[in-house]
């Protein structure tokens, strides 16, 4: 009922034999029960014995279907990875649309920040559904092609949002820290987003190799049920592995983000800001209509920039925030497992369940951040839904006129001049 382990993000699941043995006392105990229900204290003896209760193979696949059907908390459970499902969706499909439609907003972060939408997009459509299957019925029912695919997609996503969220943090540095000693574009930030796909396509690579399906071993007649995707590589293997997986895409990055944030809030809250004490104090003589000799200084145009990077700052070190928070647990847990094992059973299955939904949760609210935070963020969410609910609103009338209008007007209320304003 958890992610695979073969996953850098998901290692908390039990070793298929905790979970069989888990299984096998849960079935039997309500075998129990329903034997005494029935009043019958013996076992019919007549029926052939092809599993542990010595009953019919229609009987036990019967009781097996009841075992994985979902309780009332895996419910919650469904209806949760629901709400991440649509609003990751949603959220970051508008993330991608926003800056698509705004070319003031194709800057060198949001450039960063496109590419974490389409990964954390491809993580809620491509791997939330099988996984939140694979939980509930503790079975992996797309064979062995999807079994690899599905948690290479998975990972490689993740891993593209951990090394994107680095890069963010080294370009805002080099920006505020050092501004003279490097020279941030498009063209390079675009050259990275293929530097860090590249290197994601690779590091997790051997999960293409050793993933595959592994039937249940304590169940001897032929079925699909608890079938499991795995690792077949050993598990000294597997255990170094996720710890370099873990030192790679979760211990390192997040220290070196923290490290670089910390440098970037102490040079911005602070009066002589790298490359912008020049420019506040920086004036030139201007000849006005009149004849009279004016000065114009540049310090309106310093504070605004200054409080644009803060503001940025801000934003940025949330989604950092927020990543570490959402990606602790499950990390924990795979820390515990390999280090001095987990129990099985309904505590810990249930804060594994809830460790993975937190995964998922970080990849549906970034785009929250970006609302709350972001003013031209917002503004173009609101000119997308504006756009959207006028054109069905109006959908089959004759107003196509007023529809064009409703969304060139929500469009040039996004405009680089009134963002500035902002």
């Amino acid at each position: 009922m958890f992610l695979p382990s073969s996953a850098p993000y998901s290692s908390a699941k039990l070793d298929l034999s905790d979970v069989s043995d888990y299984v096998a006392a849960t079935m039997a105990s309500s075998f129990e029960e329903g034997l005494l229900g029935n009043g019958s204290g013996e076992a019919n003896t007549t029926v052939e014995c092809s599993n542990d209760y010595c009953i019919s193979d229609d009987q036990y696949i019967t009781m097996i279907e009841e075992h994985i059907f979902p309780s009332p908390y895996e419910w919650l459970l469904v209806c949760l990875h629901s709400v991440a499902f649509f609003c990751g969706l949603v959220g970051n499909a508008l993330v991608c649309v926003a800056v698509y439609r705004n070319h003031s907003m194709r800057t060198v972060t949001n450039y960063f920040i496109v590419n974490l939408a389409v990964a954390d997009f491809l993580v809620i459509l491509v791997c939330l559904p099988p996984t939140v299957v694979w939980d509930i019925t503790e079975t992996w029912f797309l064979g062995s092609l999807l079994c690899k695919v599905i948690l290479y997609i998975q990972s490689v996503s993740i891993s593209v949002s951990v090394l994107t969220l680095t890069f963010i943090s080294v370009d805002r540095w080099y920006a505020i820290c050092s501004p003279l000693q490097f020279k941030s574009t498009t063209g390079r930030a675009k050259t990275a987003i293929a530097l860090i796909w590249v290197i994601s396509l690779l590091l997790v690579i051997p999960e293409l190799i050793v993933l595959d399906m592994i039937p249940p071993t304590h169940i001897r007649i032929q079925t699909v049920y608890f079938t499991d995707c795995s690792p077949t590589w050993s598990g000294s293997s597997q255990k170094t592995y996720q710890f370099v997986l873990l030192v790679l895409l979760y211990i390192a990055p997040f220290i070196l983000m923290s490290v670089m944030y910390c440098q970037i809030v102490r040079v911005l809250w602070r009066d002589d800001i790298p490359g912008v004490h020049e420019t506040r104090h920086a004036s030139a003589p201007i000849k006005a209509a009149s004849g009279k000799a004016s000065t114009v200084s540049a310090n309106s145009s310093a504070d605004c920039q200054v409080q644009s990077r803060r503001k940025a700052a801000k934003m940025l070190m949330s989604v950092v925030v927020m990543f570490g928070v959402c990606y602790f647990p499950v990390h924990m847990l795979n820390v515990l497992r390999y280090t001095v094992g987990l129990p099985n059973n309904d505590i810990v299955v249930s804060i594994s369940l809830l460790s993975h939904w937190f995964c998922y949760i970080n990849s549906a609210v970034n785009p929250l951040i970006y609302n709350f935070m972001s003013g031209k963020f917002r503004k173009e969410f609101k000119s997308a839904f504006l756009c959207c609910f006028v054109k069905e609103k109006f959908r089959g009338r004759t107003r196509a006129s007023t529809n064009t209008y409703v969304c060139h007007y929500a469009s040039a209320a996004d405009s680089p001049h009134l963002n500035d304003r902002r």
